[in-house]
């Protein structure tokens, strides 16, 4: 994560195992949210810091925020 900027992630849904590495404990596990001078740079942001975490059997919906950019583009056509 150390070569995304502005990226906060959160996690839940987690478990440390007899090792201490933090596991899936099942459900959605984490939130990656990231900052930007509008929506499309936050959003490019989280999903880049997304693909930066590594897990067997990973998976992440890259569609998360779209709405937003839909939003937004209505303020700005009035």
């Amino acid at each position: 994560m150390n070569e995304t900027k502005d990226v906060l992630v959160f996690h839940a849904g987690t478990k440390t195992d007899e090792k201490g590495n933090v596991v899936t404990n099942g459900g959605r596990v984490i939130a990656v949210t990231s900052f930007g001078k509008d929506i499309e740079e936050a959003l490019a942001g989280s999903n880049k810091g997304a693909e930066k975490i590594n897990w067997d059997k990973k998976y992440y919906r890259r569609d998360i925020g779209l709405d937003l950019l839909k939003v937004e583009s209505l303020k700005f056509k009035v």
